[in-house]
């Protein structure tokens, strides 16, 4: 026996995420620094704010993605990248950021959010996600501008050996 799937939840929910996202990206125009701090509390906030459907996303994604709800998400995603690579432009020309990739982003606010929220969905952490979001919006912040000083260097330093140019 097969569990259905919750396709509209899922989109629902990961459409209402996205478009939160993409409102904190215009509310902090021209803040970079404000808006990527606000990114991780959002996250942060959004699993605390309903925990069962944190777990549903996370549990049902990968096979709504694989199946009934691809188009539906690949549509989604794409406005929601299109948006974020956007942003991200827009913030590393005016000089308020460093030039960096969505997946450095990803990987510098996202990733340790998911992580904390994992801990604290599955009962490893007792205080809440929220209670950490101004140390790791710190954090985040302070990765993107390591990250994109270390690309900085690395895009002016001679080629050499073993160094791919």
């Amino acid at each position: 026996m097969s569990e259905e799937l919750p396709v509209e939840e899922v989109l629902t929910a990961l459409e209402e995420y996205q478009q939160r996202t993409i409102d904190l990206y215009r509310e902090n125009e021209g803040d970079p620094e404000a808006c990527v701090k606000g990114l991780v509390l959002l996250h942060l906030g959004w699993t605390e704010e309903d925990p069962e459907r944190a777990k549903m996303v996370s549990r049902y994604r990968g096979p709504v993605m694989a199946g009934p709800g691809k188009d539906r998400l690949t549509e989604s995603n794409a406005g929601y990248f299109r948006q974020s690579k956007r942003w991200l432009e827009e913030s590393a020309e005016s000089g308020a950021m460093p030039s960096i990739s969505f997946n450095i982003l990803h990987a510098l606010v996202f990733a340790p959010t998911q992580e904390l929220c994992k801990h604290w969905l599955g009962g490893r952490l007792k205080r809440r996600p929220t209670e950490y979001a101004t140390a790791m919006g710190d954090a985040a912040w302070a990765g993107i501008l390591a990250a994109g000083a270390a690309l900085e260097h690395e895009s002016s330093a001679p080629a050499g050996p073993g160094r791919i140019k």
